[in-house]
Formats: structure tokens, sequence, C-alpha cells
């Protein structure tokens, strides 16, 4: 058992974003040594574990894991039930026999209410493919037995706490006021041979799978040539269901009926459902769901035929069964009458330019209007009055700022940078204030509707949002945010359901201020962003947004590999825009630089620098914490931090390595205050000789004394370290305490 797992230490522990850095590992002997004597930490300190032995800096994100990992252990959550340890532990021997175990009660476990993890040590070495097979089977031999384990553990990059007690949940000294454990020393790791049950039945589930996907594509093939013909028959005909797939997506559906999201993955609960699992998979251009709950309630097309009851559909089927009671006559009439225009009317509407479909939008008038447009003069259709003269120019003094120094009313922008950098999380802040009519930090805005196109990150905007709320404490402010996808690259696709959502906010709110784009690859469903053709379209149809509304709108979008070149694209592209503003991210530090690199009426240089800070919204089903991150302006500490040079020499790093060991084991102190350190407490010191010693350790050099007075100087004139009455310490992130 020489094997060690992925272990991190906190919801905060993360090397994402440190390419040369790796995750601890922990062995078996120090995952028993816990379960014998538990943390006492909160949860969000406490340690933690993802049962492979892939490490590198991604090994948190699940896509890394399933790539990546070698799994060496099976695990098991049980919060369901309050079960004994030894009735779960039993239930686990029915399946495994006679094997090497670890058991603990979790941190939220009560004597009332039991709740257990269990950890297996196997044989074989499992890819993430086969771990997560391995794992469903597990879970399903299980329930067999009276135990609901949560599924959530079969997930690739899944982690699995450590055993911890809260220091809330302990007595005054210091005891556990429920805690148990035990480690169960069977014969050997657990071997998952062919025959193995384990084995057996992922096997099983793997074929009822392929069984279920090929009779849904069959069936799928049949509907779809039965679309065709019946097209064939009658071209003009707009099939209300095909428009409907294309104008809503499954998950926006999932949304408005009540489905649960696992996370940020493809499988959902639904209403119906009353067990722990996410029985429903979104495929994107179809659903199929497990759950015989949502079978027996008619959910789309069901299959029961003695094999694995399950349910399939598409949106429309969605909408057929939660709006029109599974009558599909009844939702196709309904829906054909909004989208099905007489033969006359099709043959006119097809051929329809893109500025046709704004004037088709404008006189779709309420009774009003239609009493003020019959009262036009002679003069009425003149365009005279979009053009002056110089006997009719006068100085505009009052200022049309949205943000001021930043963006301008009418005008496009854009929002460029690398992944990660915090583009949507900074233009999602600035159209917070912008509704509410906040400072954006400092700056002073125009206070108006805004209307945020979230087309990347979906169901993660309502998280987004509701921080915001509780940051600036608004809770009611005229930003709407469409958390579904919208194409504007083809006329024919949303832009008229874009220019009516417009209208509508203008109805209610009054001019519409902002339309923000996030991001313009999505908007251009597809398209080449590097050719003219369809960069100019989108470019052309976003004018005809903007004309129409009078809104400013900005485009959210992504830097090139060659951030210093700009926004990826067509050069077209920077032509058209205002307004262009540039984000960095120092990945050493967190600091974000927002800069306006283009004004085409402002100077160029503004400079905004933030940092992203997390904030807790709730716990999940699991009882672990859901985060999300706002925006905070950055302070004069964090600005200097920033200016500290990255530590890429392999002695820099061994010195660092010492630091972080004897800082793990709580050899030093915070700062003192006196002369020569900073304000006391601000950061961790350790003691210069014992850190020396520890440090030429480290080091396969025969001049030890030597490297470690070049480091130090080193390291001392980059502004890394700093060095005082006998104490060391980082400057930076390494350094600092936690607040």
């Amino acid at each position: 058992m020489s094997i060690t797992f992925l272990k991190a230490n906190g919801s905060y522990d993360t090397k994402i974003d440190q390419p040369e850095e790796k995750y601890e590992g922990i062995g078996w002997q120090e995952i028993k040594e816990l379960a014998e004597t538990p943390q006492s930490t909160t949860k969000l300190d406490a340690a933690f574990i993802i049962p492979s032995s892939y490490k590198e800096h991604d090994g948190r994100c699940h896509q890394a894991q399933k790539e990546h990992g070698k799994y060496h252990m099976l695990a098991i959550d049980v919060d369901d039930g309050n079960h004994s340890i030894d009735f779960v532990l039993g239930s686990v021997e029915a399946i495994i026999g006679d094997c090497y175990m670890v058991a603990y009660s979790s941190s939220s476990a009560e004597p009332d209410n039991r709740k257990w993890r269990v950890l297996i040590p196997i044989k074989n070495e499992l890819s993430g493919k086969q771990y997560s097979q391995y794992q469903k089977a597990f879970f399903d031999l299980l329930e067999d037995e009276g135990i609901n384990p949560d599924h959530v553990l079969a997930r690739y990059g899944q982690v699995i706490y450590l055993p911890n007690v809260p220091p809330e949940k302990r007595d005054e000294k210091g005891n556990p006021n429920f805690y148990e454990s035990k480690i169960v020393k069977g014969k050997a790791a657990l071997d998952i041979t062919d025959h193995h049950a384990i084995a057996v039945r992922a096997k099983m589930q793997s074929a009822e799978q392929e069984r279920i996907k090929a009779e849904i594509e069959v069936e799928r093939e049949k509907r779809k040539a039965e679309r065709e013909r019946k097209l064939a028959e009658n071209p003009n005909l707009v099939s209300p269901i095909e428009e409907f797939n294309a104008r809503h997506s499954i998950e926006e559906l999932f949304l408005r009926y009540g489905y649960e999201q696992k996370g940020n993955s493809k499988s959902w609960k639904s209403r119906y459902q009353s067990t722990g699992s996410y029985a429903t998979k979104n495929f994107e251009d179809h659903w199929v769901s497990l759950s015989g709950s949502d079978v027996s309630a008619g959910v789309g097309n069901n299959k029961d035929d003695g094999a694995t009851p399950y349910c399939w559909g598409d949106a429309f089927s969605l909408f057929v069964h939660y709006e029109h009671n599974d009558d599909l006559a009844n939702a196709v009439r309904a829906y054909g009458q909004e989208i099905n225009p007489s033969k006359e009317e099709y043959k006119k509407e097809k051929h329809m330019s893109a500025e046709e479909i704004f004037k088709q939008v404008n006189e779709q008038q309420s009774a009003s209007e239609v009493e003020q447009s019959e009262q036009t003069d002679e003069n009425g259709s003149s365009l005279m009055h979009t053009v002056f003269s110089p006997s009719q120019a006068k100085p505009i003094l009052k200022n049309n700022y949205i943000i001021k120094n930043w963006i301008s009313k009418g005008q496009m922008s854009v929002v460029y940078g690398p992944s990660n950098s915090g583009k949507s999380f900074m233009c999602l802040d600035a159209c917070f204030c912008i509704a509410a009519g906040l400072e954006w930090h400092g700056n002073r805005v125009n206070q108006g509707p805004v209307l945020y196109l979230a087309l990347e990150g979906g169901l993660s905007y309502y998280n987004r949002v509701w921080a915001l709320r509780e940051k600036y404490g608004v809770d009611e402010a005229p930003l709407y945010v469409r958390p579904s996808p919208v194409d504007l690259l083809n006329k024919d696709a949303n832009l008229r359901e874009v220019a009516l959502l417009c209208k509508e906010i203008k109805e209610k709110h009054g001019p519409l201020q902002l339309l923000c784009v996030d991001t313009l690859s999505r908007a251009m469903a597809g398209g080449n962003e590097n050719g003219p053709e369809d960069m100019t379209a989108v470019i052309k149809h976003s004018d005809l947004l903007r004309e129409y509304t009078g809104a400013h709108v900005m485009f959210v979008h992504h830097s090139g590999k060659n951030v210093s070149a700009g926004a990826r694209g067509h050069s077209s592209l920077r032509a058209a825009t205002d307004a262009e503003i540039e984000l960095e991210h120092d990945k050493d530090n967190g600091i974000r630089v927002a800069k306006t690199t283009k004004q085409r009426d402002l100077e160029t240089g503004k400079e905004f620098v933030f940092k992203l800070s997390m904030r807790e919204l709730g716990e999940d089903e699991d009882g672990d914490q859901v985060t999300t991150v706002v925006v905070e302006q950055a302070e004069s500490n964090d600005l200097k931090d920033s200016k500290i040079k990255p530590i890429t020499s392999q002695n820099h790093k061994k010195l660092l390595e010492t630091y972080r060991q004897m800082r793990g084991d709580n050899r030093g102190q915070s700062n003192p205050a006196g002369t020569g350190f900073p304000e006391a407490g601000r950061f961790w010191c350790v003691d210069v000789e014992i850190a020396q010693e520890i440090f030429k350790g480290k080091i396969a050099i025969k001049d030890k004394n030597g490297t470690w007075r070049d480091t130090i100087t080193a390291m001392e004139k980059n502004g890394q370290i700093k060095m005082n009455g006998g104490l060391l310490w980082f400057l930076g992130k390494h350094g600092k305490m936690k607040n």
C-alpha cells in the first residue's frame, strides 16, 4: 500500500494557476492514523483527498483526472438511513469479501443521524473511466444490500474529506461529541477480477446503456425521416417542433420546469424523483432519464419492456408534458399558431433582410403607438431629421457616459483577455452597478436597464447575481440575465427574439442602457472568427441592435495565443470597436488589471486593478459549501504583491519548499512588531538557522553554505523574502497570514 493519493488542505487549496506546483500526497498509513485521531478544523480548512495518484496542478479538475488519473481506491459516502457502522461494513463485505477497509463517521454526523465514509484500497490500477464505472456498479450492488450511497463519488475529481471533527462539535476538553471509526484488517486489498461482482455489474450496466442508446438512436432516425418526408410534401411548412427546439435549449427547459442540476455536469434530477440520484442526462439535442418516477409520470417518450425502464425526448417533449399535459396535438397547434404564417407571408419572410426584421418588430405596436402614428404630418416619412447642418450644430455639454471615462452610450466595446482572467465577473459586476445606479469602483455611472446575454456559464449566473445582491445590498435592479444560447451570426436565428426582449424591457423600464454579449465566440454559433464574412455579419447585426435600442453593446471576448496582439479574430472587429478593454491576470498572486487600449472619443490607459473574492452561498445536498466569486478592488498591499517576481530557480523553489514544510509543521511564528518588521501579525516567520539546515538537506551540492548565501541574497534582491532579527519570511501570498 505504498501508493499515495492527491491531498489538499481545504477548499481554498488550489494550484490550478500554478503549473509548476504539485499537490501533496498521502498514503494509507496516514489515512489510518487520521481515522484514529481525526482533524479538528472547520469544513473549509479540512484536508481531503481525490482517490487518484495524479497530483499535478490541475489534479482537482474532473477532466484532468478523467484523462490522467490512476485510481487505487473505491469509496462510499452513506448519509442516509442512520445505519450503524457494523451494518454498513457488513453490507460492503458481502460484496467485496474479506478486504482491508477504513471507515469513519463524517464531520456532519450526529448520534441520531449517523453518516459514514468507507475507503477501500484496490489491487488494480484503474483509469478514470474504469473508476467511474466500478463506483457506479459498486453503488448499485450496495443498494441491493439496503445501503443508499451518494452517487456523486463516481465523479472523476470528487473530493473525499478525511476524518475531521470540527471544534464546534467537540466538548470543552476537545473530545468529539460523536465520532466512530473502524479499521478492518482484511486478508488483502480488493482485487477486482473480470468475474468479480463489481466488474460483472459494470459490464451489465455498460451493455444496458449501449442498448438504450441504440434504441433511442433508431427511433430518432425514424422520426427525422418522417419529418423530412412531410417537409418534402409541403416545403413551405415550418415545423413547430423543430422551430421550438432551435429556439429553446434543453438546459433552459430543465430550469423552467424545476429540474435540479448536479454541479456543472450534464446530470439532472426532475421534480418527480425522490431518490438522491440524478437520473436525467442532457445530451444537448436530446435527453434520457433512467428514473422510474419519470417513466411513471409520462415524461417524454417512454420505454418499459421489462428491462431497464427509461424515457427520452427533446426540449419540445418537455414543453408538451409540463405545459400541455402530454397532449402533443394541442402543443403543436398552440406553438404552430405562433410561428407558422400563411404561405404568402412565409414567402415574404423567407427572403426578409435583417433590416426588415427590425422594421417588422417596430410595427408590432401597442394601441397608444397606433394612435400616435396616425397623427404624423406630411413630412413624417422624411429622413432629414437623422442629419444636421453646420447652422444646426451646437455644443453638447452633457456627458454621454455609461461608466465615466470607460464606455459611452450607443457605442460598441470589446472586453477581452485570456481564459480565467475574470472577464465575465468584471462585466457582470459593471452591469449590476449600471442597473442599480451605483458607482462602479469609484467611477460614476448613468443608471439604466441592462440585458446580459450569458451564453457561457448558464445556471452559474444565478449564483453570481445572488452574490452581487449580497455584496451591494441591492435586491431589485433592472438587470436581466438570459442564461441560454443566442445566435447573432444568422439573422433568422435569434435576432428577432433579442430585439423583442429589448422592446419588452424598454416598455417596463425605459430605454436599454447596455446590452452585454458574453461571449462573442458563442454568439457566432460556430462561425469563423478569423474570416471577414462571419465577423462583419455579427458586427452588422450588433449595429442594428444598437440602432434599434440606442444601447451600448459590449462583447466579452477571448484574446489570442499572443495576448499582446489583442482580441482574437478578424481585424474588422477592432476597426468597428469604439472602446477596447484588455484584461491581464497575474496567476501567481491573483491580481487582475483591466486597461483601456482603444477609445474613439476618450483617453486610453485607464486602469482598474482588482481581485476575485470568494463568497459562500450555502450548502449543497452533500453538506459542502457552494461558492462563487465577486470583484473586489485591489488594495495597495495587493498592488505591491503583484510586483513580486515569480519564483523560477530550482534553489529558490527549494527554499520555498523548506519554508512551507516548516510552516506546515507549525515551526515558527507570526511576525512581531518593531524596527525592520511589517505590521505585526501579517507574515509567518521561521528561524533562519533552522531553515538553513533543512534547506541544505534538500540540495545535492558540495558548497551548501555558499548556495544558501547565494539563494537568500538573490531572493532578497528580487523582493521575494525578508530577514530580520534571526527570522525569515516570504513576501506576498506565500508568506501572508490567513485572515
